[in-house]
């Protein structure tokens, strides 16, 4: 009988790699036996773990391989109860990071399954949590941060599929095959969840294909929360499309302040993005120069209307500063036209690279 931690681990680990690869075989219900015995394993290695600094990293490491183990059981009862345990005791910063994602990444799939949202092939649910959500409702600054730009990946998606180069001015309303619809899902006072219904205009040849636009931007979004921008820009191919779903990406992800847990969801899929948008950083594969950071705040406008590929940055001091906008990057922008902002960049003197844009929280005075 195994009666210390290191056995109880070991084979807790056994267990879920058999488990991985039952899975991959295409044995759910094996897999499934498989990873619940891990976890009852990891769970008993746990408790066997004195509650005390001298036990750290181990205590937190194991609790946090228990509660990851109880998620992919959806033990969402046990998963929770073995975070806060965890978090309880002497975690590093890192644990103590993951175990907070792994919350919220229980939060929502345990929503999803209590609430029984039944989602049709051409929906698709946004769902957030964190300070600006509270009693089922959300800051609207919040929401829409997020809103406008999950809407210009529907619309972008959709071109990209249908074979369009992308374009720097939107579509006329015509050349859209979908327009997005709204309607509010079951809440709670933990978290705001509303989904998007992308409805067939009728005059359009490609109404069939609404369901691989939904399946094509839970992916991209995944694999940018994996960090694997190299991947999406290989599938995606287009430049001004992979900077644009970049962006996109970064503005809908959550800040680690005001949200800090942005779910998405169709009938097929769900994502939780946990990156934060601070970390997802915009690219410029044909920048060829030397830079120097640079972090500064101002009101953003357009710099010039003869060269739109340039807007403007004002400092509080009237200083002013021009800002690249490379092809993808002006619907990512536009949000922003008339706020006071954050951007981070390389500047060569001239102009600003982008990197990151964020809305500042306080305004600055002049």
């Amino acid at each position: 009988m195994m009666n210390n931690v290191s056995e109880l681990h070991n084979q807790a680990m056994k267990l879920s790699q058999r488990a991985m690869v039952a899975r991959h075989n295409g044995e759910p219900a094996r897999a499934k036996t498989l990873s619940h015995e891990a976890f009852e394993y990891e769970s008993q290695a746990a408790s066997l773990i004195p509650d005390e600094e001298a036990s750290e990293p181990t205590r937190s490491v194991i609790y946090c391989s228990a509660a990851s183990l109880a998620y992919q059981c959806q033990e969402w009862k046990a998963a929770k109860e073995l975070i806060k345990k965890a978090l309880s005791g002497y975690p590093s910063e890192r644990i103590s990071q993951a175990l907070t994602k792994l919350s919220h990444q229980v939060d929502f799939e345990s929503y999803l399954q209590t609430q029984k949202i039944k989602l049709e092939d051409t929906e698709l649910n946004l769902f957030l949590q964190g300070f600006a959500v509270t009693s089922g409702a959300v800051i609207y600054e919040e929401f829409i941060k997020r809103l406008t730009p999950l809407n210009v990946l529907l619309e972008k998606t959709t071109q990209r599929l249908l074979g369009v180069d992308y374009q720097k001015i939107g579509a006329k309303q015509n050349d859209n095959p979908f327009i997005p619809a709204l309607s509010i899902s079951n809440t709670d006072k933990n978290n705001f969840s509303i989904t998007l219904k992308l409805v067939a205009t009728g005059s359009h040849p490609a109404t069939q294909a609404i369901a691989p636009v939904i399946d094509e931007i839970l992916l991209g979004i995944n694999l940018i929360n994996d960090f694997k921008e190299i991947d999406l820009k290989e599938r995606l191919k287009s430049p001004g499309y992979y900077q644009n779903f970049l962006a996109s990406t970064h503005d809908i992800a959550p800040d680690g302040e005001q949200i800090h847990f942005v779910g998405l969801s169709s009938a097929k899929k769900t994502v939780g993005l946990t990156r934060l948008s601070s970390e997802i950083e915009l690219d410029f594969t044909n920048k060829s120069f030397a830079a120097n950071p640079i972090k500064i705040e101002g009101v953003l406008n357009y710099a010039d209307s003869i060269k739109p590929k340039l807007v403007g940055l004002i400092t509080p001091n009237n200083g002013n500063y021009k800002i690249v906008v490379e092809e993808g990057l002006d619907d990512y922008v536009k949000f922003y036209f008339g706020r006071w902002v954050t951007i981070q960049g390389d500047f060569d003197g001239n102009f600003i690279y982008l990197k990151d844009l964020q809305a500042t929280t306080q305004q600055c005075k002049r």
